[in-house]
């Protein structure tokens, strides 16, 4: 099967847009279902997992990439620093800021995460057949493409 033979099986280019945002919705949804623990949400998930992937940051920095004013963040930080994911250090190289550190219990929480998320993606693309995973791996290409635009 190929892009073309949706399009051709009744699938207008219009209606693309409605067909994509649905099903990566759902996609949303679902890969939120697969977290380690409910305890978060998904805003703390994903801060607390951009501390573990990119290291410290300041509350500025966090702000600036998740896109959300500091007010907001510090709420965020707050909670996951009641919960010991994070924890505030003084800047070695500033003494006027602080910066925020995923903790040995925040890094765990997210690894735990991606496995089971990991674990269930592979479990639901093995279901799929060869032409099947071209496809979406093609698909994944274009979807990130979009998303970079």
């Amino acid at each position: 099967m190929t892009c073309g033979d949706h399009f051709e099986t009744g699938l207008a280019v219009k209606d693309l847009d409605v067909v994509l945002a649905s099903a990566i919705s759902r996609l949303q949804r679902r890969l939120r279902s697969e977290k380690a623990v409910d305890q978060i949400g998904e805003t703390q998930r994903l801060v607390l997992a951009r501390l573990v992937r990119e290291g410290p940051h300041t509350l500025g920095e966090l702000s600036d990439r998740e896109r959300v004013k500091p007010p907001s963040m510090n709420q965020t930080i707050n909670s996951l620093v009641e919960l010991g994911y994070v924890e505030r250090q003084d800047d070695p190289t500033d003494g006027r800021k602080v910066i925020l550190v995923a903790t040995s219990t925040g890094r765990l929480l997210i690894e735990e995460s991606r496995r089971r998320f990991y674990e269930w993606l592979q479990a639901a693309l093995s279901t799929l057949n060869e032409d099947e995973r071209v496809l979406l791996g093609d698909a994944a290409i274009l979807i990130g493409r979009i998303a970079d635009s």
